[in-house]
């Protein structure tokens, strides 16, 4: 079997990310601009990832760059002084880095890692779960705002065609970029009910089942459709 590419993204699919994220990001938005974050609510933006939503709120805005800088930095100063208070919103879910690993050194597939997140961002949070960003192929929303041209940059980074690739993911905006770029997608994290509802077809609620995820894993080719979703 030729060679696959499993790309990760981070919030609730490599970090356990949760309710403080989201408030740092917000706040960070409301400290630099002085106008608080309509919602939290990332889908009812066009591109939920932290560049594209400065730049959807920021549009008209003749110093949006400088503001999308100092956004950025406000926002990893809030992580890293958050982080001590609430160190589970920062912990790795259940055997990602043993999957990982394994993934690497026994099965043979390469990893690499997309975001939504800024890079600065997704570098502290990886680093939180004692992963070095520096070690994979990365592309983040700091390279485009647009999740579904992050996927082909990280793919890109690695040396693989993006067809070579098997995704995993944890939201709504995921499913919809794997499904309009033709790449599979398996489910991970707190909110896979949604995703079965949405028709993922492999769900898992994190990494400790490895075997399981390894199989659904071989099952599932770029054109593949399957009706049932399992969760394990």
């Amino acid at each position: 079997m030729s060679q696959k590419l499993v790309i990760f993204d981070i919030d609730g699919t490599i970090c356990d990310s949760q309710e403080t994220e989201e408030a740092c990001y917000a706040r960070a938005i409301e400290s630099v601009t002085g106008q608080p974050l309509a919602t939290t609510d990332w889908v009812v933006y066009e591109e939920p990832t932290s560049s594209g939503i400065i730049r959807e709120i920021l549009v008209d805005d003749p110093k949006i760059h400088d503001k999308e800088a100092a956004i950025k930095a406000e926002f990893v100063r809030l992580l890293e002084s958050e982080q001590p208070r609430h160190p589970e919103e920062f912990s790795p879910i259940p055997g990602i880095i043993e999957f990982i690993k394994r993934l690497q050194e026994k099965e043979g597939y390469a990893v690499g890692i997309a975001t939504g997140c800024f890079d600065a961002s997704a570098a502290f949070k990886l680093r939180c779960c004692g992963i070095d960003v520096e070690d994979y192929p990365f592309a983040s929303s700091s390279d485009t705002p647009c999740r579904r041209n992050i996927f082909p940059l990280a793919a890109k980074r690695a040396g693989f065609e993006l067809s070579s690739a098997i995704f995993f993911g944890d939201g709504l905006w995921d499913v919809k970029a794997t499904r309009e770029l033709g790449i599979p997608m398996i489910g991970i994290g707190r909110g896979i009910e949604r995703l079965k509802e949405l028709g993922i077809p492999y769900v898992f609620r994190d990494y400790t089942n490895p075997e399981a995820i390894l199989e659904r894993m071989k099952d599932l080719l770029p054109t593949k459709d399957t009706e049932n979703t399992k969760v394990y």
